[in-house]
């Protein structure tokens, strides 16, 4: 089973680390919904469903954003208002211990992020989340989950000089 959440883990990795490469923020986001349900599978199988929960919730956030943005339309504040009420509500639901809270702002900052229509944003807070999460998925035994944060990060850097405006 391990080499199962190892190796959806790797999926989830690639579809992430791309999303961060496309400049077009509808794309970045139909990425981040394809990564999130593979994360929300990995979390799931690691028993881990403060994280799981989180996923689930960024791919209906990312559902909603991507269509959004792919039919240039703006995401209104009721939407960043919900999702930010639905992520501290699942996060009392599904908080295990102190590693809850790191699930809990990451997801936060993907929401705020994303709700933004400047993609730097969504850039920077890949690089912060990514700091925080390799010592998560290292503690509840995501391995691969961990090089893919440290490629995220360089991704995310990379993105920033190759699209800095």
């Amino acid at each position: 089973m391990n080499l199962v959440v190892q190796i959806i883990g790797c999926f989830a990795v690639a579809f992430w680390v791309f999303s961060i490469q496309n400049k077009k923020q509808s794309h970045i986001l139909f990425f981040q919904l394809l990564a999130n349900i593979l994360y929300f599978v990995q979390y799931s199988f690691l028993n881990v469903f403060a994280a799981a929960s989180m996923n689930m919730l960024s791919s209906f956030r990312s559902f909603i954003f991507y269509y959004k943005r792919k039919n240039d339309q703006d995401i209104s504040k009721v939407w960043l208002i919900i999702f930010i009420i639905l992520t501290l509500v699942l996060g009392v639901i599904f908080y295990q211990n102190y590693l809850s809270f790191i699930p809990i702002i990451a997801t936060l900052l993907y929401t705020v992020s994303t709700w933004m229509k400047d993609s730097k944003w969504i850039r920077l807070a890949f690089i912060i989340a990514a700091l925080t999460w390799i010592y998560y998925n290292y503690t509840v035994g995501a391995y691969i989950s961990i090089v893919g944060n440290v490629f995220e990060i360089i991704s995310g850097i990379t993105a920033l000089i190759k699209f800095k405006k």
